[in-house]
């Protein structure tokens, strides 16, 4: 009869208020069974207790992963200040040295921002910047108080002289405009230029000495009849990973 009375739904009045204690007591206590050494201990919590555990666990966590992120910048920003130490040491050079505050990279515009205390006093226009391994990434394009303006290879308002460390040291004109890559122009036509031929700062451009490496040729685009070629670079540095750089100073102007 109960069955029957069941099935046919005679019983809902008594059923439903039951289901709903049931479900509010069982949902209310949780066991946690916590493995410390060989013995596994049980606990109870309530719903409200495991919810504050866990959030205060996920807080936890969360400041771990930002306490490692920091770690993590101060570990790279101190191995780039050692290897800006290591070149320089080797060199007789007046330099300055800061991190990366800004960058402008664009089809149109590619700067990056440094900020120096006297900026304006102790560092000219065209100096060349370089970064902890000595690549060149571009010059000084603008002082303004304590904020310097950088402006990479890849901008199209780039030109700077340039040489190939071949056998007829060949020199030519490193210009930016081209994407990610830039060109070195004005090659004489009748030298030879191969691809993986290093490219180097020919010292002829005002404030910036010889030899620091700008890239690799990439590829040669050779006209006949025309009196110069061209060479794709591939620059060693890439300028959304510039962090620290050096702004290297002609010892005249200190």
């Amino acid at each position: 009869m109960v069955i029957i009375l069941h099935v046919v739904g005679a019983l809902r009045f008594i059923e439903d208020p039951l289901t709903k204690l049931f479900y509010k007591g069982s949902g209310a206590l949780y066991t946690v069974h916590v493995l410390q050494g060989d013995d596994t201990l049980s606990e109870t919590f309530t719903g409200e207790e495991l919810q504050s555990a866990y959030i205060a666990l996920q807080e936890l966590y969360t400041k771990q992963v930002v306490d490692r992120s920091e770690i993590i910048q101060l570990q790279q920003e101190n191995q780039n200040l050692i290897q800006q130490l290591q070149f320089f040491s080797e060199k007789n050079w007046t330099y300055y040295t800061a991190r990366v505050t800004g960058k402008q990279i664009d089809p149109f515009e590619s700067t990056v921002l440094l900020y120096f205390e006297h900026a304006d006093e102790t560092i000219p226009l065209g100096s060349p910047a370089i970064t902890q391994e000595g690549i060149f990434i571009g010059t000084v394009a603008a002082v303004e108080g304590n904020i310097v303006t950088v402006r990479l290879l890849d901008d199209g308002r780039t030109k700077v002289g340039a040489a190939l460390l071949n056998e007829e040291k060949t020199i030519g004109i490193a210009e930016g405009g081209y994407g990610k890559s830039i060109r070195m122009n004005f090659i004489p036509q009748n030298e030879k230029v191969v691809a993986g031929d290093i490219v180097v700062t020919s010292g002829l451009s005002p404030e910036i000495p010889y030899g620091l490496p700008i890239g690799t040729v990439e590829a040669i685009e050779k006209e006949p009849y025309e009196p110069f070629q061209s060479a794709v670079l591939s620059p060693l540095a890439a300028p959304n990973t510039l962090q620290i750089l050096s702004i290297v100073v002609d010892s005249s102007h200190t």
